[in-house]
């Protein structure tokens, strides 16, 4: 379907500014001039005074947090969700900032909600320049924490679905600390966007500081309840890792960038780009492990990708996939085992070859960019 076609049920004398607007876009991106068509639909319909508002003020966080966040592309960020109310001499508070500060090291940018209790806890540990802080106007007002508070990184959403969006779109990784019934719709959402395939396989980490046992009950009494009603899927255990250590769950969130690199839908297949390409033997496990999540043929290797990606990835070596779209909730352990065959078998051939270089050498930028 044309431009012009797309235009042909707004009112006659929109045609022509319509036309103009979207001749100035003709050498943009497709889906900029969709953006432009939707918008000309929208204001030509009759639409009430508070929904425009609502529109208007959702377009408006929309592009403010994109640029935010464009100048941070290259780099890895982890979301931190959690309580508002505890305050910094507790146990939790302690956990969550060395959590954050861990991440900081380990490479990855915090984002939190920006205001008090475990959200500053993380952003404390991460520091200013590491941090962003996504706020919500409440009427109980959500002041900025000291370590967002007028930084460029901080901004104010009026709406919770905006705010979520960029917490998930944004992240590589979301660690679940102790919270309220916020912490908790964060929790659900996350897990629901991964159990559907809405939102690219990421690592999961349910926090708790030493004997708080927070997380426990969730999992040993709801999730198993949801099983064992067949409301969820045994699988859907993968995608949560629980600890009170910090170590163990920065490790779990950095082992799952050891090769896997990023995501993306291709039709109707699933596309992983990998660091370092896989061996034929490494390639074969994982077929032979995960045939029976596979909607048809095998997992296949293509060290070459038509211009349908985006070039900065081009280089990247992929793993294409026909999955069961109800199976989403196995990508994580699908992606851990490839990772962990990777490394297995670069080591044997390393050790009955000590001579020979590595399959591929990936540069900084590659272990930083989703």
């Amino acid at each position: 379907m044309t431009d012009t076609d797309t235009l042909a049920d707004l009112p006659e004398h929109l045609h022509q500014p319509a036309a103009m607007l979207l001749q100035a876009f003709a050498d943009e991106p497709v889906h900029k001039r969709r953006v432009l068509v939707e918008t000309l639909h929208l204001l030509a319909g009759h639409h009430d005074t508070p929904d425009m508002k609502m529109v208007a003020n959702m377009i408006n966080e929309i592009r403010r947090g994109l640029e935010v966040f464009a100048p941070y592309k290259p780099f890895r960020k982890a979301t931190v969700f959690g309580s508002a109310r505890i305050g910094n001499d507790d146990p939790r508070y302690r956990q969550t900032r060395d959590c954050a500060k861990a991440l900081t090291e380990a490479g990855f940018m915090i984002i939190t909600g920006g205001g008090g209790g475990l959200m500053r806890a993380a952003n404390e540990g991460a520091g200013t320049d590491q941090s962003f802080g996504i706020n919500i106007n409440l009427p109980m007002e959500q002041f900025p924490n000291p370590f967002v508070d007028g930084s460029p990184r901080n901004f104010y959403c009026k709406y919770f679905f905006t705010r979520k969006l960029f917490f998930l779109k944004e992240s590589d990784a979301v660690v679940l600390t102790p919270g309220g019934f916020g912490t908790l719709d964060e929790t659900f959402e996350t897990l629901t966007l991964l159990q559907t395939g809405r939102n690219p396989p990421i690592p999961v980490v349910l926090l708790e500081a030493p004997d708080d046992d927070y997380w426990g009950p969730f999992l040993q009494s709801w999730m198993r309840r949801l099983v064992n009603d067949h409301l969820v899927s045994p699988d859907d255990f993968q995608m949560l890792f629980h600890t009170d250590n910090v170590a163990s769950a920065v490790e779990h969130i950095n082992d799952f960038y050891s090769n896997y690199h990023s995501f993306r839908y291709v039709g109707d297949m699933i596309l992983l780009r990998l660091l370092n390409p896989m061996s034929a033997e490494g390639l074969a496990r994982l077929n032979a492990e995960f045939a029976d999540v596979l909607k048809q043929g095998e997992i296949e290797q293509v060290l070459a990708w038509p211009n349908s990606d985006d070039a900065c990835y081009a280089h990247l070596p992929r793993l294409r996939m026909h999955l069961d779209r109800g199976r989403m909730n196995v990508l994580p352990m699908l992606i851990r085992r490839l990772n962990v065959l990777s490394e297995t078998v670069r080591d044997e051939l390393s050790r009955a070859r000590p001579s020979s270089p590595p399959d591929a050498v990936s540069s900084p930028d590659d272990r930083v960019r989703r």
